[in-house]
């Protein structure tokens, strides 16, 4: 018997597929994880030296957890395992596909045990670290069990989206925006003072059209991603989640401005759609652009625009923020998308690239005479990245390809 008998077959291209999606989704998992559990960010160096010094005496302590916290350990490593399982699926043994997920798990559990040391907000436990390992267990064992089932719905309904590395991206993006930073509210009292904070906010009609810009090219991208007989059932249910993030993570906030795109945007969309999908891309390319024009030249309200800071991201770089302006992760989304849409269908008679960029750059530097509003280049260079990550996309993607004129 030679050597080359023990090599696995290689997997069917749909396998292939499953599996770099499951990576991927597992990559996503663990950063949110961390992100939840290391949430607010304000570490203390020397509270971890002290504690390592001391041998670490709060994590080696067994501290027994509340309900709601042993529910959240629970379940926040199964999907580690369960996609850590499916990444491993055909091709690794069975007692792999079990023991390297658990193993990674608790890996990742226990830096994240020992991290919280330095956060004064964070109380670390060996108590959460087995429950984490546990979640991660359980996940493996859901796996195993689902890659036995005779009939696999999951799967076969996965291989019928037309999932293109693009817009899975911006919806991520835009699910990341809504979540962000991933640690939920739990307790009725805050959801309630959550909504009672949006239900007080002011309506910004600035705010309002980029958000409908915004909605109008999730509405693209759903098309793209989904085929018919799924569109109107996952637009509905992103827009659902869209909004529940808003009012059950912390740190977020369920504006009117938003509330109102999206009335406005589920018509529309529903009256922009058509079969072919050049032709309805460019019927939601053009109200886009509109959108985002006029978002960029409304007046804002409340307090004085910011100075001109010619500087891509000048929040990031502690600048004053256009208080006309969407935040920035939903300005990120709608100048990636609105590059994608102009570079999948969004016109033949003129260049929709060049289009989006005009509108970007000429919008902003109005902004510095209109009623506080601070202008800056964090739309065109959102734009620009877009266009980049789309074309660069197109060259691996084929079905995402720029359109050729006829």
């Amino acid at each position: 018997m030679t050597a080359s008998s023990h090599t696995p077959p290689p997997l069917e291209p749909r396998d292939l597929a499953l599996r770099r999606l499951s990576r991927w989704l597992l990559a996503c998992w663990a950063l949110l994880i961390a992100s939840a559990s290391l949430y607010p960010f304000e570490a203390d160096l020397r509270r971890l030296l002290e504690a390592l010094a001391s041998g670490l005496p709060r994590l080696r302590e067994w501290r027994t957890p509340s309900q709601r916290d042993a529910m959240v350990n629970l379940l926040l490593y199964l999907p580690l395992g369960l996609l850590g399982s499916i990444a491993l699926e055909k091709g690794h043994a069975l007692t792999r596909r079990i023991l390297w997920p658990i193993l990674g798990a608790s890996l990742l559990s226990f830096a994240i045990e020992f991290i919280q040391h330095a956060l004064p907000a964070r109380d670390p436990s060996i108590a959460d670290w087995v429950l984490n390992v546990v979640s991660a267990a359980l996940g493996t064992l859901l796996a195993v069990a689902y890659s036995v089932l005779p009939v696999r719905p999951f799967s076969r309904r996965l291989q019928q989206l037309a999932i293109g590395p693009a817009p899975a991206l911006l919806v991520a993006l835009w699910l990341t925006a809504h979540l962000a930073p991933f640690v939920p509210r739990l307790r009725p009292g805050r959801i309630e003072a959550a909504v009672e904070s949006s239900l007080a906010l002011p309506l910004s009609v600035a705010q309002l059209f980029g958000y409908l810009a915004c909605y109008l090219v999730l509405g693209a991208l759903l098309h793209a991603l989904l085929r018919r007989p799924y569109f109107w059932s996952g637009l509905l249910g992103l827009f659902a989640c869209s909004l529940a993030g808003r009012l059950l993570f912390v740190g977020q906030q369920l504006g009117p401005a938003e509330v109102l795109a999206m009335a406005i945007a589920l018509p529309l969309i529903a009256v922009l759609r058509h079969p072919e999908p050049l032709r309805r891309n460019s019927r939601l390319f053009f109200p886009a652009c509109l959108a985002l024009m006029v978002a960029g030249l409304w007046p804002a309200t409340g307090v004085a625009g910011a100075t001109a800071v010619w500087l891509p991201f000048a929040e990031l770089a502690g600048g004053l923020a256009d208080p006309g302006a969407l935040p920035l992760p939903e300005r990120l989304f709608l100048g990636i998308g609105l590059a994608w849409l102009a570079l999948n269908g969004g016109t033949q008679r003129i260049p929709p690239l060049q289009l989006v960029m005009a509108i970007a750059i000429a919008a902003e530097f109005l902004q510095q005479w209109i009623p506080r509003r601070g202008p800056d280049t964090t739309d065109s260079a959102a734009v620009l990245m877009g266009a980049a990550l789309a074309q660069n996309v197109a060259r691996i993607d084929p079905r995402l390809s720029p359109r050729r004129s006829t």
